[in-house]
């Protein structure tokens, strides 16, 4: 993949959970509507996260996670070194508020507390969304897009892993369990997995790469508006779905034109890079945690959220409070993949010695 590249998707992704940060944190009681511009995109980034991770996913599995194992282990470990922490922060933070601000949880529709035992059990094993259940953990509502994440990995691991004509079978069954949604919405992050696979096949010439990179970011710009059109209003389980449709394949667009010029710029220069890294890096982390850190920074905060000290606190406080958590995450996630890794090898090697055990036997 080009360098140049490497660090559009970074930015993308860093990006993209910002506008979902600042969407929500632009709620009247939060920060007064400061760019409430920003919330009528949220659901267009979440869909932007499914294609780009078809495509991540599909370049990590041919260039490093060549085995189910190391596929299982990585997923695993990414998605719970974050799920474990923000189901711990939100429990904490919503303990407090209920008790000292009532009034910004109880009886208001962003707070979901009743069955909280269900609720984090679901989260944590990321099925809150199957059947549209809508279990999200009290105030933590972008929750909801980890249980399409983590099916999604699961389908391509059966699918891509799995060369036995069984494995359809698991994918009907798996789509069958985890609902209408979910399963309408799979082809969305698959269109990530198409894209890498034509990149990395074919080489558009500049002015369709110009044209493509350009039209899409149009459309996605324009995303709110078209979203209101009557085609793309077309809902399962009232899930809006021929919009998303209509946003993935902008920003498929978006993407292959963006890869096609990728190499026609100066490559970025290695201090650059490492900061967009770094940077980057705290994208799972903001997506995750913002929420219940709003909610806190709100309660403990100055009363006013017109007034620029709440403004300032609610958005630049939790931006410092995820910079500071990443990398401890990041620590705790590679602690989780060694667990991991170490369960599979002892796994491989009761298999192996059974396999042995056997053939003795015979």
């Amino acid at each position: 993949m080009p360098l140049n590249f490497s660090s559009y998707l970074d930015v993308v992704r860093f990006l993209a959970a910002m506008v979902v940060f600042l969407g929500h944190a632009s709620g009247i009681h939060w920060t007064a509507g400061l760019l409430w511009q920003l919330g009528d995109y949220g659901d267009t980034c979440v869909v932007i996260f499914f294609v780009l991770s078809g495509f991540v996913i599909a370049y990590v599995t041919d260039v490093k996670e060549r085995t189910w194992q190391a596929y299982l282990n990585s997923r695993a470990s990414r998605l719970w070194s974050v799920v474990l922490p923000a189901l711990a922060l939100t429990f904490v933070i919503d303990w407090f508020g209920v008790r000292v601000a009532p009034a910004l949880y109880l009886g208001q529709p962003w707070f979901a507390g009743d069955h909280l035992p269900l609720r984090y059990l679901a989260s944590l094993l990321m099925l809150q969304e199957v059947w549209h259940l809508k279990l999200v953990p009290g105030i933590n509502a972008p929750f909801w897009s980890l249980s399409y994440e983590a099916i999604y990995y699961l389908l391509f691991g059966i699918i891509f892993f799995s060369k036995r004509p069984v494995r359809w079978l698991w994918v009907a069954l798996l789509l069958a369990l985890s609902g209408p949604v979910i399963a309408a919405l799979f082809p969305l992050w698959g269109l990530g997995f198409l894209a890498y696979r034509f990149c990395k096949k074919r080489t558009l010439p500049k002015a369709w790469c110009w044209l493509l990179a350009i039209a899409g970011l149009i459309l996605l710009v324009a995303s709110p508006h078209v979203r209101y059109l009557a085609p793309a209003q077309l809902r399962i389980m009232d899930e809006e779905i021929v919009g998303r449709y209509i946003d993935a394949l902008a920003f498929l667009m978006h993407l292959i034109g963006v890869y096609g010029l990728a190499n026609a710029f100066p490559e970025l220069p290695g201090r650059l890079r490492s900061m967009i890294t770094t940077v980057a890096a705290t994208t799972f982390p903001l997506y995750l945690l913002h929420r219940p850190l709003i909610q806190f920074f709100s309660y403990a905060g100055p009363e006013d959220p017109s007034g620029w000290q709440r403004r300032a606190l609610v958005i630049v406080g939790t931006l410092l409070l995820v910079f500071i958590a990443t990398p401890p995450i990041e620590r705790f996630r590679l602690f989780l993949k060694a667990v991991l890794n170490g369960l599979l090898q002892r796994a491989r090697i009761r298999r192996q010695h059974a396999a042995m055990s056997a053939r003795s036997g015979n």
